[in-house]
């Protein structure tokens, strides 16, 4: 079927504070004294059911209602605690645990964070009773639940509202006469596993939803959410004259929104009679979202403004029924929920500095009940309110203006080394409403001369720019269509009988003693490296590597196998049977290794009975593209802690396998 043919397309924008484009009017539950309206931002969907008709940006539909809310976007909060309300979104009960941020975790940790991490979890582990009949029930769920786990669990409830939507708006027959396209959101500078990560997550939770996807399959796109922030921009522009923009000239998108900050830059290469653009910098982007006002106000504000008891029953607040630790994850308490509830409306009416001659008034922020009931000067806490004052919100947003304008400063630098003029620097995103953040970049004109744009208060556009951008790029409105995307139809592995025996986690009958170094090993074990749905892009394809060690006596036969499992199973890997999996075998004879390498890639060791021997490390690199799979072994390649390649290595052996065709996936 032509991609031209009827067809449904939903755009998705995961974001890290809400899903969705748009505007949210909503008063927060806790703030009982407060009738502001918040204006904060998530993640969006939209959809379009393309016709015979060439489509137009206004048969693009967002959806607006959501469980427990309406508005372009929903809050990207879940939950797995029992509470009196929604699971995720909006109107979370009163017990509720709260998983927030979880999209700035599908990026690989540091290893400073990793074993921050780790040493929480090990400290909140004091706190179970292991000798209780209970115990597994102690357990929070979240901790056995992955950031991918979390996000598809939460996408999931998105779809449910978006098949709702598409129902309710045209023939629900539709969805299984017509294949449905998916085109997926994320930061430019997003890490390969990040894409990979959300790939997964949103194609398993549509596919729960919209079973249909099975029977008519449709395309898999990705695009950077600059990109489709820019299609929309570019759109609008030529709908609007262009806002002065002239053939030759440069512009910059940047999509500030609650976890990154992206950018974009374009040259118009011609206005009539179709505006024609081509990009003349790479994207760019940082975690420099409102997502950092936001920490710095709950990590480093409170727990310094507050005394030790009065934060200490903050944290307390809905009973904090699940108290063994947050794992990975960021989780907030139901006290944090309501503070940062509560300081939206500061933190979106933040202006900065002000003029000359006007006083900096402070803001107050309420606190919940039994919190600051005596005053506190030196604190800033007067009647149960806590006082903001203009420099402590400055601090706060300093390392994301500062970060934003960095990006901005780049992009021009970039263009004017390329004797190229920037016109125009257009801002979109929920974070662009800021008037501060607007006022700090607005300072760079008076270097680099150019014209600030973006929309009014009432423009729905600011919002919903990247998930509008996107289906117009899913279908091809004035722009090229980005490439197809594809799952991997396989999971991969290598056999390896390395790996230590753990009692409790494994059968006795699947233990052996090494005779090498006479630990207790596993025996034959797939080490799993590629997973079935993983991302196979059109552009890079997909590249995993393993590692694993091979030991031999020092007279023995260096020639020998190395077993690929390849298994096409629908579930976890721990539950890949003999009879659902294929295997086939790499030869290799390490004897062709020339002498003057052998001493960096032998390693010489006796153990404890004088027995010596020889150990080797051996790497599977598995590289996809949409139609082969390309298996290579090496031997000896180095890297650093950073992951760069010292010595190449030696190729001991290689094979190539098809991979099923485009309707069997």
């Amino acid at each position: 079927m032509s991609s031209q043919d009827p067809r449904y397309l939903i755009s998705v924008d995961y974001g890290t504070t809400y899903t969705g484009p748009s505007q949210l009017y909503l008063v927060p539950p806790h703030n009982r004294r407060s009738t502001a309206n918040t204006c904060i931002q998530c993640p969006g969907v939209a959809w379009v059911l393309t016709t015979a008709a060439p489509p137009r940006l206004s048969d693009v539909k967002v959806v607006q209602r959501w469980a427990g809310g309406i508005g372009p976007k929903v809050p990207s909060v879940f939950t797995y605690s029992a509470s009196s309300g929604e699971q995720w979104g909006y109107k979370l009960g009163d017990g509720a645990y709260v998983l927030r941020w979880t999209k700035l975790e599908l990026e690989p940790p540091s290893r400073l964070k990793a074993l921050k991490s780790l040493r929480s979890t090990l400290a909140e582990t004091r706190l179970l009773d292991f000798d209780a009949n209970n115990l597994v029930d102690q357990i929070p769920r979240h901790l056995i639940r992955t950031a991918e786990d979390i996000v598809t669990d939460y996408l999931t409830e998105v779809a449910i509202s978006v098949r709702l939507d598409i129902q309710n708006q045209r023939d629900p027959e539709t969805l299984r006469d017509f294949p449905i396209d998916l085109i997926i959101t994320h930061p430019a500078t997003w890490h390969p596993r990040a894409r990979n990560t959300t790939f997964r997550a949103v194609n398993e939770a549509f596919r729960r939803i919209f079973p249909e996807m099975e029977e008519k399959p449709g395309n898999l796109r990705l695009t950077t959410e600059s990109e489709a922030c820019a299609q929309y921009t570019m759109r609008v522009a030529q709908d609007q004259g262009m806002a002065g923009l002239r053939k030759g000239e440069c512009f910059i998108v940047v999509d500030a929104g609650g976890g990154t900050v992206d950018l974009v830059s374009y040259r118009v290469d011609q206005l009539t009679p179709n505006f024609v653009v081509s990009k003349v910098t790479k994207v760019s982007g940082g975690n420099f979202g409102a997502t950092r006002v936001d920490e710095h106000f709950l990590k480093r504000f409170l727990p310094t403004r507050l005394n030790p008891h009065d934060y200490e029953t903050l944290m307390k607040i809905g009973g904090r029924a699940e108290r063994h630790g947050n794992g990975s994850h960021v989780v907030f308490t139901r006290g944090e929920q309501i503070m940062l509830e509560r300081f939206q409306i500061i933190k979106h009416k933040f202006a900065g500095r002000p003029q000359p001659g006007e006083q900096a008034e402070p803001d107050y922020i309420d606190l919940p009940d039994d919190i600051g009931r005596e005053d506190d000067p030196q604190r800033g806490i007067s009647q149960g309110r806590l006082r903001i004052t203009y420099a402590e919100l400055e601090q706060m947003f300093r390392e994301s203006v500062e970060g934003t304008r960095r990006l901005i400063s780049e992009q021009l630098t970039q263009i004017e080394l390329r004797r190229l003029r920037v016109r125009t620097i257009f801002l979109s995103g929920g974070f662009s409403r800021n008037q501060h953040l607007f006022k700090e970049i607005l300072e760079l004109t008076r270097k680099w001369r150019f014209t600030l744009l973006r929309g009014d208060e009432n423009d729905e556009g600011s919002w919903t720019a990247v998930i509008k951008g996107a289906a117009l790029l899913g279908l091809g409105v004035g722009c090229e269509i980005p490439p197809r995307c594809i799952q991997c139809p396989y999971h991969i592995g290598v056999v390896v009988s390395a790996t230590r025996f753990i009692e409790h986690d494994y059968d006795e009958s699947q233990l052996y003693t090494d005779t090498f170094d006479q630990k207790k090993r596993l025996k034959s074990q797939a080490k799993w490296v590629v997973a079935k749905g993983d991302l196979i892009t059109q552009q890079d394809g997909l590249e995993k590597k393993v590692k694993f060690v091979r030991k031999m006596t020092r007279a023995g036969n260096q020639a020998g196998s190395v077993t690929v499992v390849i298994s096409d199973y629908n579930g976890p890997t721990d539950m890949i049977t003999e009879a659902s999996r294929q295997e086939f075998s790499l030869d290799y004879d390490l004897s062709r290794i020339p002498p003057r390498d052998r001493p960096t890639m032998f390693r010489s060791i006796t153990n404890q009975s004088g027995m010596s021997y020889h150990t080797v490390d051996l790497e599977l690199e598995v590289r996809l593209d949409q139609q082969r799979a390309y298996f290579t072994l090496v031997c000896g390649r180095t890297t650093d802690l950073l992951g760069n390649v010292g010595a190449p290595g030696f190729i001991l052996t290689s094979d190539t396998r098809e991979l099923p065709t485009s309707r069997e996936l």
